[in-house]
Formats: structure tokens, C-alpha cells, sequence
């Protein structure tokens, strides 16, 4: 039996900042709209800033959220970031410079958004880890059971997770770093919708953690690593099987084995739009998939590229196409 893995929850102050300000810079959709009226002004600076400088907005945010989630400060982080975004070797200094003085301001309104957010976090942290405490282990061994069979590997679950909490502004939203063991959620007092509740869309990010360490275990490290996609959610190495999307009705059907809710048929769709994974289109394609292959005894490999053929259909679409074969999607990350 894999082992689980233990979850240290933590409030996260300044990664709530630049959670808030990477939603706000990028479009996203945002269900706070006091904050994002006072993060509108600096973040919309920021961003004229970046494309005078020729570098690419949404992976600067991106390696920022990476690098504060890491712990470092957003003016310390700024640098680094931009280097990662692919501004010129030339402007990184005079242009962070520049960036810190609007990501200060980005703090300063926040906080007088948020003056106790330390002390919310904590609060709001509660219902979240204490059901997970209780649930939360057999769901991780029971996810593990499903996607392996009765021979998990030893080390398929690190055995710590940082579980970073960040004030909500999306109504639920939430992502990982394979390579630091690290996940990150906003941090709900209730379920976004009845149907899946919070503790499946943590328990399918965690899982998204095992995937990436083992996808860099066996096909290796790559040697630069990407920032990570969207929100600050992504793993270090890419694979053409959709792991993602795979996981959903297995981190579901887990949750039903478990009597944790009952359903017939399972919300995968609802999973998949809630979990900003893809459309009503390909929660369709994800729940036949699951219909056709739950039972089949296959590998999950070998079940997985089915679904990557059963998909392919949607990457053709004029409309989408964009979306699913890039990571510049504000609110559904891609298909792969």
C-alpha cells in the first residue's frame, strides 16, 4: 500500500497578493470585485510596463506567483521573474525597479482590503483541514489503489505537501508544483457547489503532485525548469498524456467508493468546469471516457492515450483551438 502523504496547511499572506494581482493583470475571472476595482490601477501599470519592454505578461506573473509561493518577497522575486518572461538582459534592473514600486502598491491595497488576513486565513483554513484530516488519507490511498491497482509504488505519495492557503477571489481555484512538493488553494469556508466539494479539488491537486514526481522519475528531469502554468499551478514536466483530465473521475470515483457523497453518474463534468480543466465539451469526453474505460483493467497509460484520441476532436475546433494546445488560457488550462 502507498503511503500517504501528510499535508502541512499554511496561510499565505503574500502569495494571496499576487494571486489576487495575477487574476486582476491577466483577465481572469474574479468573483471579488472590490478587489479587483484596487488592484485594477497598479496591475494594468505593470503590465504597460511589461509590454514596453517586450516581455511576455503572463509568464512574468507566473514565475511570480512561483517564485513568492517559494517564499521570497515580489520585489525580490521581480527579477528573476522577468528573466523567465524574456525581457532583455539590459532592461531587467531598471525595468524590476520600476515593477516594485506598482507591486508595493498592490500590497499596500490589498492589505487595506484584507487588514486581518493572517488572522482570516487561519479562520477559513478550519473546515478545509479538518475534513480533510478525517477523509483526506483514505482518499489519497484510495486514488492510489484506482490508478495503480493493488501494487501502488512505495513512494507514489511524497510524504510531505506544503498546502498553501490563499484568500479566495475566484470562487475556488487552486494548483501545484510537482518539484516542491507544494500545492496551493484558495481557501473556501463553504463547497463552490454542492456536487464536488472542496476536499476532491485538493485531493485531485495532490495527485497532480504524485503524477509530476513520477513523470520525473521515469522519463527523467528535464534541465530547465518551466514556470508554472496559470495560476501558479503546473509540474515540471510535460507529458502527452492528459494525467489532468485523467484524474478527475478517478479522484471521484474514489470520494464515491468512500461513500463521501453519492452520485449517479459521477459530476465529472461539473469537476472539470469547477477545476477551470476545460469545457462542457471535454467533461463530456472525460465522463464517456470514464463510462468506457473505468472497468476495462487497463493500465493507466494505456487508458489515457484513449483519451488523448478521444480528444483529439476538440483541439480542431477554430474556436478553441487556441486554448487547448496553449497554456494562455485565463480560466480553463489546456488539453495535453
Amino acid at each position: 500500500m502507498a503511503k500517504k502523504s501528510n499535508l502541512r496547511f499554511q496561510p499565505a499572506v503574500d502569495l494571496s497578493v499576487i494571486h489576487a494581482s495575477f487574476v486582476v493583470a491577466t483577465g481572469g475571472v474574479c468573483s471579488d470585485q472590490r478587489t479587483e476595482s484596487a488592484l485594477l490601477g497598479p496591475t494594468s501599470e505593470i503590465n504597460t510596463r511589461l509590454v514596453s519592454a517586450l516581455t511576455d505578461v503572463r509568464a512574468f506573473w507566473s514565475a511570480l506567483f512561483a517564485a513568492v509561493a517559494a517564499g521570497r518577497s515580489a520585489r525580490q522575486a521581480c527579477p528573476s521573474a522577468l528573466a523567465s518572461a524574456g525581457c532583455s538582459e539590459l532592461q531587467i534592473d531598471q525595468t524590476a525597479a520600476a515593477l516594485g514600486s506598482q507591486l508595493d502598491q498592490c500590497r499596500i491595497v490589498y492589505q487595506q482590503r484584507f487588514p486581518k488576513l493572517k488572522e482570516q486565513l487561519d479562520l477559513r483554513a478550519g473546515p478545509l483541514k479538518d475534513r480533510w484530516q478525517t477523509y483526506g488519507p483514505g482518499l489519497l490511498i484510495e486514488t492510489a489503489r484506482l490508478i495503480w491497482g493493488s501494487t501502488p509504488p512505495e513512494k507514489w505519495w511524497p510524504d510531505e505537501v506544503d498546502c498553501l492557503l490563499v484568500q479566495p477571489v475566484r470562487g475556488g481555484d487552486g494548483g501545484f508544483d510537482s518539484g516542491q512538493c507544494r500545492v496551493w488553494i484558495e481557501a473556501m469556508l463553504t463547497d463552490a457547489d454542492p456536487a464536488v466539494g472542496e476536499i476532491f479539488r485538493l485531493a485531485f491537486w495532490v495527485t497532480q503532485v504524485a503524477v509530476g514526481r513520477h513523470l520525473a522519475a521515469t522519463l527523467g528531469h528535464v534541465e530547465a525548469t518551466s514556470h508554472p502554468e496559470d495560476f501558479g499551478s503546473g509540474t515540471h514536466r510535460r507529458t502527452s498524456l492528459p494525467w489532468d483530465l485523467g484524474c478527475v473521475p478517478v479522484v471521484l470515483t474514489a470520494g464515491a467508493n468512500l461513500e463521501l457523497f453519492r452520485a449517479d453518474p459521477l459530476p465529472i463534468q461539473t469537476a472539470v468546469g469547477l477545476w477551470r480543466l476545460g469545457d462542457e465539451s471535454v467533461g463530456a469526453v472525460v465522463a464517456n471516457w470514464w463510462d468506457q474505460w473505468k472497468d476495462a483493467g487497463a493500465a493507466m497509460p494505456v487508458a489515457l492515450k484513449a483519451l488523448d484520441r478521444m480528444l483529439a476532436p476538440l483541439r480542431k475546433r477554430p474556436e478553441t483551438a487556441g486554448t487547448l494546445d496553449e497554456d494562455d488560457s485565463s480560466d480553463n488550462r489546456s488539453v495535453r
